[in-house]
């Protein structure tokens, strides 16, 4: 209906089979236009089987996970992962701002190996994005931003809201530049639906590209945003309405 100006995008597809039905029926009442893919969950197999199915195997991206679910890589010895292979949840976002040449490679190493994971499964990926955000995280970042260069892939950017600490407005605002400069963006903003509805009221400087994060479950029978616990269709529904709205008064051309 927006073509790629307003994108959509349902994380964490693959976690768990509950998150992938809620996806499927998301795409089905389009409510969504993408979703991002963890290559190491239990959902996986699974995803890939719905994908094919209902035909939107071409509208997924690489959801990088360093956070949960087991390693597809040997990361003893970095932290990361206890004994038996499984992300120590968060352990990476407590990494010191150095990280040694050697903890780079293993890092880089594992998200290729994601990365390799959905070529290997006949998805080829529409973007990258990553679990808890973690690609944003300063000892991170370069790396990140070297994998989406090699694989020649856009990257999400992040949300800039005013805050009490100054300095991460800041470092999001550059960081957001410099992902352009790089030319990597997947889009011109980003941010949740709470976010977005405020920005569509907002007098800001309107831009149409646009990425929308969502997290779909099922609760009974009805698709509901996890961190809001609210109707998702009722939501987007009610967004799109007054997408159009903005992009009337601005006078852009969708295609």
């Amino acid at each position: 209906m927006f073509g790629d100006k307003l994108i959509i995008n349902a994380d964490d597809f693959g976690i768990n089979s509950n998150v992938n039905e809620a996806i499927v029926k998301c795409f089905q009442k389009d409510i969504i236009n993408s979703t991002s893919l963890m290559a190491n969950m239990d959902g996986f197999v699974e995803a890939i089987e719905l994908a094919k199915l209902h035909g939107f195997n071409d509208r997924i991206g690489l959801h990088i996970n360093l956070i949960e679910g087991k390693s597809l890589t040997d990361l003893s010895g970095t932290g990361f992962t206890d004994e038996k292979g499984f992300f120590i949840k968060n352990a990476i976002k407590n990494t010191k701002i150095y990280i040694s040449s050697d903890l780079r490679r293993k890092i880089k190493n594992e998200i290729l190996m994601q990365y390799d994971k959905l070529l290997e499964n006949g998805i080829q990926p529409s973007h990258l994005d990553s679990h808890v955000h973690v690609h944003i995280l300063p000892y991170l970042v370069s790396i990140f931003v070297e994998v989406a260069k090699e694989k020649n892939q856009k990257i999400r950017i992040v949300t800039v809201t005013k805050r009490k600490n100054f300095f991460i407005m800041i470092y999001n605002t550059l960081l957001n530049k410099y992902f352009k400069i790089k030319k990597i963006n997947f889009s011109d903003k980003f941010g949740n639906a709470k976010f977005f509805a405020n920005y569509l009221s907002s007098k800001t400087n309107f831009q149409p590209i646009f990425e929308i994060m969502v997290h779909p479950a099922m609760k009974g029978n009805e698709v509901v945003e996890i961190f809001e616990n609210i109707n998702l269709e009722d939501r987007i529904t009610k967004l799109k309405e007054q997408y159009q709205l903005k992009i009337a008064e601005k006078n852009y051309v969708i295609k």
